[in-house]
């Protein structure tokens, strides 16, 4: 019979490395666990290299957003207590299924959203509605809209996520789609518009939109063209490739040379949980590839093997991407 290779001793070394600092910070060790620890720390070099990488992802996490802010933390039964320092840290790595689940709940739909959207999508799931006035949006995964029709105009929301629209003609009404700090007007009937990491980009497959940027600055985005703004201004138009930027609809996600920061955000909405990263500087490397959104890990994946970096799944619905 063969015997293990190197890859195969490290990944049960990281498996091992990982048990024992779940257990070792769970607040429930006892004398024994440690003694036993330490047995098997002395047992390899490659045991200790292990959990030496782990607890410098651990001290890491101070540098990255808490994923819990946006949750209801009463719902996700995490005690008050938990709430700073390491104690914080202890709760999220070992909160158990049913905070697990009710924290899924509470992500998809927080309290904000829920209370003044008219429609939202969960977590990897998709919805394709017909307006009042026959438009038609179609829903990527975790996205939430609210509609403000009225006589004179028909104007909607995009709290968050990732829409398209096929809009209905109405030359009495304009159409409008409002999303951040700027807002996107029909000249024409179909479009995307795409709320990620605090930014937005409109693209257009068919005849014209008028984009309108935070700083109030305009312009006007042709079939094959988008345009992205952030909270302060108005970028350049750039030509897009239609058929990969909707490809979502089609069960893809196509990334040609699009920062990571992006296509965090695309994975986020398809997988329980977050992927967060130590270094903000990795969310300028680019990535490319086709993707099924029924495997976004297989996006994990493919950054592995891409880019310099490693990702650590710290719990059930947490995953941090560390510098190589």
């Amino acid at each position: 019979m063969m015997g293990s290779t190197k890859t195969d001793r490290q990944k049960e070394a990281r498996d091992a490395a990982l048990s024992w600092f779940t257990r070792l910070n769970s607040g429930d060790a006892g004398d024994e666990d440690r003694t036993s620890h330490a047995r098997w720390m002395a047992a390899d070099p490659m045991h200790q290299a292990e959990y030496a990488r782990l607890a410098r992802i651990w001290r890491d996490l101070d540098q990255i957003t808490d994923p819990r802010e946006a949750l209801d933390m009463s719902a996700a039964m995490i005690p008050p207590s938990a709430l700073t320092g390491f104690a914080s840290r202890r709760a999220f790595l070992t909160a158990g299924a049913a905070a697990l689940a009710a924290a899924s709940v509470a992500v998809v739909a927080s309290p904000p959203d829920f209370l003044t959207s008219d429609h939202v999508t969960g977590t990897g799931e998709q919805r394709s509605l017909t307006l009042e006035d026959g438009s038609r949006v179609d829903l990527d995964a975790d996205t939430a809209i609210a509609l403000d029709f009225s006589e004179t105009e028909r104007k909607i929301r995009l709290l968050r996520g990732r829409a398209f629209f096929e809009v209905a003609k109405d030359p009495g009404r304009s159409f409008t789609v409002l999303a951040a700090a700027g807002s996107t007007t029909a000249l024409g009937t179909r479009f995307v518009v795409h709320e990620w990491n605090g930014s937005v980009t409109v693209s257009v497959e068919e005849s014209a939109v008028s984009v309108v940027g935070p700083d109030k600055s305009d312009t006007v985005v042709k079939a094959g063209e988008l345009v992205t703004y952030d909270d302060v201004h108005l970028g350049q138009i750039r030509p897009v490739d239609m058929e990969a930027e909707i490809a979502w609809r089609r069960g893809k996600l196509i990334f040609e040379d699009r920062p990571l920061r992006q296509v965090l955000a695309d994975v986020n909405r398809y997988r329980s949980g977050t992927i967060r990263v130590t270094d903000s500087r990795l969310l300028n490397m680019r990535v490319s590839g086709i993707f099924d959104i029924r495997n976004p890990d297989g996006v994990l994946e493919a950054i592995r093997q891409t880019l310099p970096v490693r990702s650590f799944q710290i719990s059930p619905w947490l995953v941090v991407l560390h510098p190589a």
